[in-house]
């Protein structure tokens, strides 16, 4: 039997070790006033295509709840890298209306910190809560007032993550929670109750999801006291639970840590793509779930995302090792109808995306975003733009040999919807549309397998050890070439309806 070991019991289990890291977190409230539009399902507000069509993301204000931006900041010696999750439906990484992106957000930590922080070392994403505000726009969107607050606090948050580092040991470890997330191309996807709606036998169309839990926990040398608690998984944010407008269960996760753990708790998304929670048990979720029998939704799923926790923290080992940190642009065509059709004339129905068209971030038919690698010792963080599906992670642990973690993180940095990988997988997940929307919010059939190549080699940039694999050698030809179509004096995609 293992038993799980949190705080000072985790820091006592273990010959003391001098300190290899500074580190520091951080929270910011970033809950809006009011009624706001909330994100996450259907489409637009109902001004073209009426609701008992596609139905719409609803309105919604903070009643229980608060949302807020929080922040891990890890150092050693002169290199600082930060990790930040902004609890709403999704963050672009540049905004048509104004400097609010993600990509706005770590320039202004730079400034801010004089440059000991820089941009290209900052990772910032959103949870893509169902139940938050709408920041991509596909639901009416959010003001200007809004958006610049998100910055402004997201960034507030970071700076004091980073002027509050202190000597750290951190350790990480992974729980294998796949019982309580199913892939949605699979028969497992019919079985969403405790009891079985699908005997067999298993079939997979697509098969492949990422069930670890992955921690990092900084502790204080001495005392043992946490500073901060790091938790991914690959849950979308569809779980639900709370009252009024919330962050769903990263929100809900992060809180249960800071309460129970002590510090900050930091709890993000990773590989969504084709993947959903269980809500609270599918038919193969395993009864020892703490949660299994409590009927509420939300403290189930908080249970049960918890233990997971407390058990890779039991089995959690030491990080030592360098701190470095890689990010780069990357550009694909826009072919997906939906995401074309979104950017020409979603303001129509209400579903305007708020992402800049302008250069460089669109230039004609192709989009910029952003890939990034984020280093601590062995532990990997894998920025993936979007939704990204399962194979991205799996690539990139393929082609490195001496990681101790991968963290794949969703939504990093920008959100281009789904990034379906293997690209072979597209045809498949097309077909799928009529139940799934993972084809219909898909910038381009390649961009799944471009980000993860991209990262491949950014990871190797960070001193990591592997190879690139051969099939990346294209993507990675264009990349190598710079951006040279950003250089076009071109405007983006036109929206008919925006002076």
């Amino acid at each position: 039997m293992v038993v799980a070991l949190t705080g000072l019991a985790l820091a006592l289990a273990s010959p003391a070790a001098a300190a290899t890291y500074d580190v520091g977190a951080a929270t910011r409230d970033i809950t809006p006033t009011g009624v706001v539009n909330l994100g996450g399902f259907g489409l637009g507000t109902g001004v073209l295509v009426p609701d008992a069509i596609v139905g719409r993301g609803g309105e919604g204000e903070a009643v229980d709840e608060r949302i807020a931006a929080r922040a891990i900041v890890f150092s050693q010696k002169k290199t600082a890298i930060a990790i930040a999750d902004i609890e709403t439906q999704g963050m672009f990484a540049a905004y048509e209306d104004g400097p609010y992106g993600l990509d706005d957000i770590a320039q202004t930590v730079e400034q801010q910190t004089k440059g000991k922080l820089p941009a290209d070392h900052v990772l910032i994403a959103s949870d893509h809560t169902h139940s938050g505000p709408d920041t991509i726009g596909a639901w009416g969107g959010a003001s200007d007032e809004y958006l610049q607050y998100i910055h402004d606090q997201t960034a507030a948050a970071i700076v004091a993550a980073f002027n509050s580092r202190r000597k750290a040991n951190v350790r990480a470890g992974h729980s294998d929670a796949s019982d309580l997330i199913y892939n949605q191309s699979c028969s497992e996807a019919l079985n969403q109750e405790k009891e079985p709606a699908y005997p067999g036998p298993e079939v997979c169309a697509t098969p492949g999801k990422d069930g670890m839990v992955r921690v990092v926990q900084a502790t204080e040398p001495k005392s043992g006291d946490v500073i901060a608690t790091f938790m991914a998984y690959a849950a979308h944010a569809t779980a639900g639970g709370g009252s009024g407008l919330h962050g769903d269960w990263p929100q809900f996760l992060s809180d249960k840590m800071s309460a129970e753990l002590g510090g900050v708790g930091l709890a993000m998304v990773g590989a969504l793509g084709g993947t959903q929670p269980c809500r609270s048990a599918c038919a193969f979720t395993k009864p020892e779930n703490p949660g299994y029998d409590i009927e509420e939704r939300k403290p189930a799923i908080v249970s049960n995302y918890f233990a997971h926790v407390e058990s890779a923290l039991s089995e959690a080992t030491p990080v030592s090792g360098p701190i470095d940190a890689a990010k780069s642009f990357i550009r694909e065509p826009i072919t997906g109808p939906a995401v074309l059709a979104l950017f020409a004339v979603g303001s129509y129905d209400g579903a305007r995306l708020l992402r800049s068209r302008q250069n460089p971030w669109v230039v004609g038919n192709t989009i910029r975003t952003v890939t990034s690698a984020l280093r601590v010792g062995g532990v990997l963080f894998s920025g993936t733009p979007g939704e990204g599906f399962p194979a991205i992670g799996t690539g990139i642990r393929d082609a490195v040999t001496d990681e101790q973690e991968v963290i794949q993180l969703g939504l990093a940095n920008d959100q281009l919807g789904y990034l379906i990988a293997p690209a072979r997988y597209v045809p498949i997940i097309a077909a799928d549309a009529p139940v799934n929307d993972n084809i219909i919010f898909n910038v381009s059939p390649t961009i799944g397998d471009h980000v993860m190549c991209s990262d491949i080699a950014l990871a190797l940039q960070t001193g990591f050890e592997g190879a690139v694999p051969a099939e990346c050698a294209p993507y990675g030809a264009v990349d190598a070439a710079g951006d040279p179509v950003a250089a076009v004096p071109a405007g983006g995609v036109p929206d008919p309806a925006v002076r």
